[in-house]
Order: C-alpha cells, then sequence, then structure tokens
C-alpha cells in the first residue's frame, strides 16, 4: 500500500508543478530556465515524498503501543504514535483489489519497458543501416523518405530528398543546435518518468511541455543567425503530424505556437523575478507530500534511542527507559521463529471454511468468566475468540468436543498466547449458530419503521453514563454501518442494569433528532431489548402508546 500512496504523492507533485508552468511560466520567452524548471521538478516529484521534513510539534501526542499482531489483509501493525487510542473494525474482501491494482501496474510498466527496448533496437539497426557523416559532435544519418528530419543523442538523421542547399543547411543546423543542448537527456528522463507514472495524466502534459519548449529554445537560438522569414516557411514546409518517442523531429505541432514564438519580442529580464515564485510552490510541495517528522527525532535518526515524546512520557509516568521499549521488542519479535510459526498457521486458515473440534474452554484470568474456545487444526493451536463486542454470544453454544465448520473474519496474535481467531460464522449440525454482523453485507440505511410508525436498530451500547443511583443518564448505540444514536433516560426511568457495554440489542425509539450526518439524537426510547424477537426493558411512558397491553 505504501508504494502506492508513494506513487500517487509523487502524480500530486507533478501536478502541481506543470499548472504552474502551464498557468506562469509558459507565457514567457525564458526557454532555457524553464527547461531546467521541468528537469528539476521532475526529479523533485520523486524525492518530495520520501523527504522526512522537520517539524516541532505542538501538539502532545498519547504514544499507544500495539502489543498484538493483527491480520486481515496479511498487513502487520508495528508500534505507532497516534493522536489517541481508537477502536478499528477490520473487514476482509473475497476480492483483493489491492493485489489487481499492483499487478495492473506492474504489467503495464512491463510493457511500456518492452516497448522502449524495442524502439532502442530499432534505432541501432537503423544506425547500421544508414550512411553517415561526422560533423562537429554529431553524426548525419541519410534517412529514407519515411523517415521525418530529427536528431537523438548525438545523430542526426536528414530526409534532403526535396530540400534545397540552404534549407539543407537550416535543417542540419537545428538538429546539431538540439544535439549541442543534449535535449535527448531531457526526452529520455521524462520518458522514464512515463513508464513509472503512466497512469497519470500530467506527466504526458509534461511531455508536450518538453518537447514543445526545446523548439522553442532551439527556434529563438536559431532566429539570431538566420532569416526569420525563410526559417518559418521551412517549418511549414517539412511540417509532419507524429512525432517521435525519443528523437526530436524538425517541425512539427505545436507548429502555429513555434511561429508566434519565433517572431515574439523577448520577455523583459526583470520578468525573471517571477522564477522566484518557483520556491514557495516547492515548499508547499513538501508540506504537503512529504513525511513530517519532529526536530528531536531527527536528530536520533541515527540512534536506537526512542523520540522525544516518549521520553516525555516515560518522565511523566516515571518508567525506565528499558520498560518502554515494546517498540524495539517488536521488531525483534518479528524475526523470531514463534512469529513466523503463528504467521504461516494464520495464513493457514486465512479465508477458508474449515471444520474444526473443540477442544477446550478459556476463561478471563482476572474475572474468571468464560473469553473463548481452543482447538487444534493443521496441528497449530489457536484461540476462537468473537470480538466486536460480541464477546458474549458464543458463550453456552459450545463446548468441549463439538465439531464446528467456521470461516475466519479475522485475527492476531502476540508473544504470549497462540493464533487468536475471530469467526464470521459458525455452523454446528448445519445450523448457523452465530453470524458476526461486522461480517454481512451492511446496509446503508440508519434504521427501519415497523407498521405503528415506531423506529428500530440493531447495534451495540457502548459508553454509558449512570446517575449516582446507578440508573442511565446516557448511553451511545452504534450499529455496524457506522450510525450513532446518543440516548438519554430521564432519572425515574426503568432500571437497565441487565444490559451492559458491549451487549448487542434492538433499540425502538420515536421523535429522532438529526445532529450529523450519521449521528442522532434520541430523548423518546420505547424499548431496549437483547433479542429483537421480544421488547425487553420497556419505556412506561411511551410503550402502552404504540403497543397493545397483553
Amino acid at each position: 500500500m505504501s508504494s502506492i500512496v508513494y506513487l500517487l504523492q509523487v502524480s500530486a507533485c507533478t501536478c502541481v508543478f506543470f499548472l504552474f508552468y502551464y498557468m506562469v511560466l509558459s507565457r514567457l520567452t525564458f526557454f532555457t530556465a524553464n527547461r531546467w524548471y521541468f528537469v528539476a521538478t521532475i526529479v523533485l516529484s520523486f524525492i518530495i515524498p520520501i523527504l522526512r521534513m522537520p517539524l516541532d510539534p505542538q501538539e502532545k501526542y498519547i504514544p499507544v503501543i500495539q502489543q498484538v499482531v493483527y491480520i486481515n489483509t496479511l498487513q502487520y501493525s508495528s508500534p505507532v504514535l497516534l493522536h489517541a487510542a481508537k477502536s478499528t473494525t477490520i473487514v476482509s474482501h473475497n476480492i483483493n483489489w489491492l493485489l489487481i491494482l499492483k499487478v495492473t501496474y506492474v504489467l503495464a510498466v512491463i510493457g511500456l519497458i518492452c516497448h522502449l527496448l524495442i524502439t532502442l533496437l530499432l534505432f541501432a539497426r537503423r544506425l547500421k543501416s544508414s550512411t553517415s557523416v561526422k560533423l562537429e559532435d554529431a553524426i548525419i544519418l541519410k534517412s529514407k523518405k519515411t523517415v521525418n528530419n530529427g536528431s537523438f543523442l548525438n545523430y542526426i538523421f536528414l530526409n534532403d530528398d526535396e530540400l534545397s542547399a540552404d534549407e539543407k543547411q537550416q535543417v542540419i543546423d537545428h538538429e546539431l543546435m538540439h544535439v549541442k543542448l543534449y535535449h535527448s537527456i531531457d526526452r529520455i528522463l521524462v520518458k522514464l518518468a512515463q513508464i513509472i507514472l503512466w497512469f497519470n495524466p500530467f506527466i504526458y502534459f509534461y511531455v508536450k511541455a518538453i518537447e514543445a519548449n526545446h523548439e522553442f529554445e532551439v527556434d529563438r537560438k536559431m532566429a539570431s543567425s538566420t532569416n526569420k522569414n525563410s526559417y518559418a516557411n521551412l517549418l511549414l514546409q517539412l511540417a509532419v503530424s507524429g512525432q517521435g518517442m525519443l528523437c526530436n523531429n524538425f517541425s512539427k505541432a505545436p507548429l502555429k505556437k513555434r511561429i508566434n514564438m519565433l517572431f515574439n519580442k523577448p520577455s523583459a529580464n526583470m520578468k525573471k523575478a517571477i522564477y522566484v515564485l518557483i520556491v514557495p510552490v516547492v515548499l508547499i510541495s513538501c508540506l504537503a507530500f512529504s513525511k513530517l517528522k519532529s526536530i528531536n527525532v531527527i536528530k536520533n535518526s541515527f540512534s536506537r534511542q526512542l523520540p522525544d515524546t516518549m521520553k516525555d512520557y516515560r518522565k511523566k509516568t516515571k518508567l525506565s527507559k528499558n520498560e518502554l521499549t515494546e517498540q524495539e521488542k517488536f521488531k525483534a519479535y518479528r524475526l523470531t521463529d514463534d512469529f513466523k510459526i503463528k504467521e504461516k498457521a494464520i495464513k493457514n486458515i486465512w479465508h477458508k471454511e474449515v471444520t474444526i473440534t473443540i477442544s477446550g474452554i478459556i476463561k478471563d484470568k482476572k474475572t474468571g468468566k468464560q473469553a473463548g474456545f481452543n482447538f487444534t487444526y493443521d496441528n497449530y493451536n489457536y484461540q476462537l475468540r468473537s470480538m466486536y463486542g460480541q464477546e458474549k454470544q458464543l458463550n453456552g453454544l459450545l463446548k468441549p468436543g463439538d465439531k464446528i465448520t467456521m470461516r475466519m473474519f479475522t485475527g492476531g496474535f502476540n508473544v504470549e498466547q497462540p493464533v487468536m481467531v475471530s469467526p464470521a460464522y459458525i455452523l454446528k449440525d448445519n445450523v448457523k449458530i452465530f453470524q458476526l454482523a461486522e461480517a454481512d453485507k451492511l446496509p446503508n440505511y440508519p434504521f427501519l419503521y415497523e407498521a405503528n410508525k415506531v423506529r428500530f436498530a440493531e447495534g451495540q451500547v457502548s459508553n454509558i453514563v449512570k446517575y449516582p443511583d446507578g440508573k442511565w443518564k446516557t448511553a451511545l448505540f452504534e450499529t455496524v454501518n457506522g450510525y450513532k444514536f446518543n440516548l438519554s433516560f430521564k432519572s425515574d426511568a426503568p432500571d437497565l442494569n441487565s444490559i451492559e457495554w458491549g451487549d448487542h440489542i434492538t433499540l425502538r425509539f420515536v421523535h429522532e433528532v438529526k445532529t450529523g450526518s450519521k449521528a442522532y439524537k434520541i430523548n423518546d426510547w420505547v424499548s431496549l431489548s437483547k433479542n429483537s424477537k421480544e421488547y425487553g426493558v420497556k419505556n412506561p411512558d411511551l410503550f402502552n402508546k404504540f403497543y397493545t397491553a397483553i
């Protein structure tokens, strides 16, 4: 994924730099300066995303060490610095679009490289079959009628069948100027960038702009030593519609703009000050697309010390240097045989429907409550745990010796524990006894209506705030598709202690108030139940208004 992000950042840089050229520099006649702008910005586009920009952060970060390796898309999370700890839901997909994207990109690059190699091979064959004459630093090759006048590296292709002696000399002088200015190097550079960024439309604009700027630069120099009118007529006479991939052709589009540039008055030297604007453009690109890093981290980049933010955290929490080395421990753990064995074990059941036998029950060390089950598959040991607030659903459904069929949703492991697996679904005796809500296709609506206009939704209770007497004051109800309902309860509301944090319930309510794109405020709740077929805890003020008392 990081390589894709890098290529997108490079593409964004080329976009910024080309738009600056198009809106500002293309109006000027400083063609040599523009040429160096093109070369420099192409190189900078590839460098900026890998820069570590020094930044002294004003924001205080809370270091969170992720000690568990969670596996989903076969990527491993390492210790990182986060603004705050957040719970995340990892969803697996049957189609690996990321892999398809990478394969498509690589195949396109290979195809373009093959095309370039074939072009160079044909160029080498043409050199052997052509008659050559050495002139100054260049070699003139007599070309066939099907080949346009042009140049590449120090070779000049000349098709002089319909040219007079003066016109022939103008063509040679023109192409010799390309050779002396080393324009072929620019074209090779942009061609390589085009192969890498073939999906980026702005790199093709770069190619055309560089080709045009080369011609403008040579035309301006030729105009100082030849008659402009006769030179312009020669451009019209030899105008061609095609363009070589690497060669500089004598006359091609944009012909009209070339002739206009030829007769235009050169830009005043004082306008060169405009090029100073390149500096803020580069700085903005660096801030937007480079990797920001604190100054203190850069100072310690060649050592194994932790960032200053962690040092500050160590001081506040009175931890010694050796007590906060989880980042180093994690890197070392990835090199161990234990990590490789567990990594292989989790890949062994990745996206598979497997039949297993429950071998034991796992209990929480602190509470003594049931927390999961042990099982063995293909000589690897696993722990079966339901996550995402559905931990309790498996309790009482399984016991040692039960034979079940399950499909893995996600999983992980750490140094002390074997591979932990969260099931997407479980079948027992061909009957589905468990279905992870997050593994189902998510609806795009916040709630549904009953016939009596009462709204209902299924989700998870979290963030409960209680009155001093223990009754609920507020609670957050979240659905798997991202909708949040902020519930408020009166002080004399029924006791809801039978429902705990993390329970999945059915909420019935009326008179919701929308407070955000996916947020609602609920004051008038009708009922909360753990079973969707029952009403559970009822609101005495509203329930009988919508349901007939039985």
